[in-house]
């Protein structure tokens, strides 16, 4: 398996996701921990799993977006030969074509 490297940007969005859901009770917010980390999970194992879809209407090579399976965000990452980076972590609801460009 690959090693996971997060960027800042992602490590602040999941900062921030986490923030918001406490405000709304620590379960939901644990809730969300725990998605995350087995999204993080599916990626490592498979790097091939996530919609390639972003990458060809942003022109970024390589962008993948993973679907987290129970909450409405997606992880955004790119594989390299030894690791995967995780970019981003976005609600599906936010203008992530802005955001990314």
């Amino acid at each position: 398996m690959k090693l996971i490297r997060r960027s800042e940007e992602a490590e602040k969005d999941v900062d921030g996701i986490v923030v918001y859901y406490s405000q709304q009770g620590l379960l939901l917010a644990n809730h969300f921990i725990r998605e995350y980390e087995a999204s993080l999970r599916a990626i490592e194992k498979m790097p091939g799993t996530g919609s390639p879809r972003f990458a060809h209407e942003l022109g970024i090579p390589e962008l993948r977006a993973y679907s987290m399976n129970d909450c409405p965000y997606f992880v955004f990452y790119r594989e390299h030969k030894d690791a995967i980076d995780i970019d981003r972590v976005l609600h599906m609801h936010r203008d992530i074509f802005s955001i990314f460009l």
